[in-house]
């Protein structure tokens, strides 16, 4: 076993770099993430070097995109990451990019490695840190749904909605019957055509989402864990079996939902920091937007503090119906703290009401749990109540 701040990127990433060239198209990236199984690859410039990347995201994001699209004009710019960055370091890193892999540079600054989400789930069952934490304690309670009879297209805007690659599946008896992922659409939807039709998009063609229902395509006797399992144990089935994401189970029943992303949010908040990571997704607004949501994400934080230490702060934003020039909002709060998740929820036409009322709501959750603390104290302990 190793401590978290002992285990640095070069332990943990592939040497293996996968990439295509800047003047490759989108079509021919899609080709080289199904040949060999992955969700990104980087994009390299003759003389340059490793100059950006491309994922599976970004084709569903931007799905009217044709395939005859250079790579160049779609690609992102991942951040810097060096062999001897330490673990918490690179999920830091990899929360901030949203990216679910990046490129790793040696002290000369040449790529010597990438380093994925998958390469941290393979790490967890070595560090010692992380022993004493359970699924309970990182994973999304009561996750929503999709039923096994509904359509690929409904399937792909709850992923989008919720910000998640994989849903869980059920029948008619809203038993667990499948997962279905993102990656799962994909290879679905955009396949390549061998000529223009009248209709049809420039270089793709889709496949008729209304027409094909999830059970076609979903993985069928999903792998589960237990809320009572370990985080080191559920990486090791996530490892053994190649997945991406858990369903929590007791006695049959759907409890919670546990993806990567948790795992590299729980390594990343071991850093030693005064600040909380926060991390606002779903929003496309001007800066302005973001500094007053930050402004009151702040306040709140500073009376969580009170009570717990907030780790990280993941803000959800879906954009509903329109109605008239009205938006309605719904915003999904996620806290870690070194006293476990909080989650809220809340609607509303103005954005910044809907923030302020989840805030108030999860504030009430964090202090109805630490009057539950003390009250376990006094039990415990009676000759200390008061």
């Amino acid at each position: 076993m190793a401590g978290i701040e002992d285990i640095k990127a070069r332990d943990v990433m592939s040497k293996e770099l996968i990439t295509a060239g800047c003047d490759q198209t989108v079509s021919d990236a899609i080709g080289i993430m199904k040949k060999h199984n992955i969700s990104g690859v980087l994009i390299e410039h003759e003389k340059k070097g490793v100059v950006g990347i491309v994922t599976d995201e970004t084709f569903m994001k931007r799905r009217h995109l044709p395939l005859s699209t250079k790579l160049e004009h779609v690609m992102a710019s991942p951040p810097d990451v060096n062999e001897d960055d330490s673990i918490v370091d690179v999920c830091e890193m990899l929360m901030s990019s949203g990216l679910r892999g990046i490129p790793v540079k040696d002290r000369k600054g040449n790529h010597v490695g990438f380093l994925t989400r998958t390469d941290i789930i393979k790490a967890v069952p070595k560090i010692d840190d992380l022993k004493k934490i359970y699924i309970k304690d990182i994973m999304t309670p009561n996750p929503i749904t999709i039923n096994e009879r509904d359509v690929i297209g409904n399937a792909k805007n709850l992923m989008r909605s919720l910000d998640e690659r994989v849903v869980p599946v059920v029948d008619e008896y809203g038993k667990l019957s499948g997962m279905i992922g993102l990656v799962d659409i994909i290879k679905e939807t955009f396949k390549p055509m061998d000529r223009e039709s009248m209709g049809e998009r420039s270089g793709e063609k889709e496949s008729p989402m209304r027409d094909i229902d999830v059970q076609s395509i979903m993985v069928e006797t999903p792998i589960t864990t237990k809320p009572n399992e370990t985080m080191r144990e559920a990486a090791k089935k996530m490892r053994d079996n190649d997945i991406s994401t858990l369903v929590a189970l007791d006695e049959g029943e759907i409890k919670g939902i546990v993806a990567q992303v948790d795992f590299v949010e729980t390594v990343a908040s071991f850093r030693e920091s005064d600040h909380v990571y926060v991390q606002i997704s779903g929003l496309e607004e001007d800066p302005e937007t973001f500094d007053v949501m930050y402004d009151i994400l702040q306040k709140y934080l500073t009376k969580f503090a009170k009570v717990v230490k907030p780790l990280v702060m993941n803000v959800h934003v879906v954009t509903h119906q329109k109605e008239g020039e009205e938006t309605k909002y719904s915003i999904r709060l996620r806290l870690q703290t070194d006293h476990g998740m909080f989650y809220t929820k809340q609607y509303d036409w103005n954005i910044m009401k809907a923030l302020d009322e989840a805030l108030d709501k999860m504030r009430g959750n964090i202090f109805k749990e630490k009057d539950k603390r003390v009250d376990h104290r006094r039990n415990k302990h009676p000759k200390y109540a008061p």
